[in-house]
């Protein structure tokens, strides 16, 4: 990741950190994730291992089961495009990067929804 990807992701980190509605973002993504097939279970319970635990669970998808990695963009709402954008064919880099967005894209669905 490159270093302002690395800020960016610890700003977010930080956010959901702080927040009271960091629950409510794991039930999303575990919601998100079954939606998109994917027989996982969340285990981390604080944003910094979280992340770690989303990029492991997508280097296996994108090495093992590509449908699914695909699917859960999907799911989540996060562009193929985006992803794209990244121009890096390492696999850790694409599994990063793809975990920042998708928890982005998470915590975005979960804020808007209450703070409306």
């Amino acid at each position: 990741m490159s270093e302002y990807t690395l800020v960016i992701k610890q700003q977010l980190i930080d956010e959901f950190t702080n927040s009271d509605l960091y629950p409510q973002f794991l039930i999303q993504i575990q919601k998100d994730l079954n939606r998109a097939g994917i027989d996982y279970i969340i285990e981390s319970k604080k944003p910094q291992s979280l992340f770690s635990e989303i990029t492991r669970l997508l280097i296996e998808k994108l090495q093992n089961a590509f449908n699914e990695y695909l699917n859960l963009l999907y799911a989540v709402d996060v562009s193929e495009d985006k992803i794209k954008s990244l121009n890096s064919e390492d696999s850790i880099d694409i599994a990063e990067y793809a975990a920042y967005l998708i928890l982005k894209r998470e915590w975005q669905k979960v804020w808007y929804r209450n703070k409306q």
